[in-house]
């Protein structure tokens, strides 16, 4: 069974990528995709909550062990006093796997222009970008290794 549920989540991360690589008319291009992963347990499933505001900050919570993780500058921007969004599919469930795709700027370097957080309900399958925002300053290369 190990197995079968490790191949799900493989499945999964796989859907998220090529969902973020694909080509956008008003996005820039996704150069490098990353899996969020619970630096605690290992976990790939999270409850996602983003700020309402146009920071760009989202935290997820490990369903497994309950840890919260920041997803790339998000801790500087987080306030639990603010208007704060739990993510939810439109099927009504809160539970995902989740992606990061992050463009990088042309000119040769690591450093982020723009990421994009993809969410996969764990009950439909649906994926959906959540939220996104503009890295405004380098170096940001890593933020890559944040998700």
């Amino acid at each position: 069974m190990g197995g079968s549920a490790a191949t799900a989540q493989a499945d999964a991360y796989e859907e998220l990528a090529e969902f973020l690589l694909r080509p956008e008319d008003d996005a820039y291009p996704v150069h490098e995709v990353r899996e969020c992963v619970c630096r605690s347990c290992g976990g790939r499933v999270f409850e996602v909550a983003a700020m309402a505001d146009d920071e760009g900050a989202v935290r997820r919570t490990c369903v497994a062990c309950g840890v919260h993780g920041f997803i790339a500058d998000s801790a500087e921007y987080w306030d639990d006093e603010d208007d704060v969004e739990v993510c939810a599919c439109n099927c009504g469930h809160e539970e995902f796997t989740a992606a990061v795709g992050f463009s990088l700027y042309d000119d040769g370097s690591d450093d982020v222009r723009w990421l994009y957080v993809a969410l996969r309900c764990q009950s439909c399958a649906e994926i959906g970008v959540y939220d996104d925002w503009k890295i405004g300053y380098g170096p940001s290369g890593l933020l890559l290794d944040q998700v």
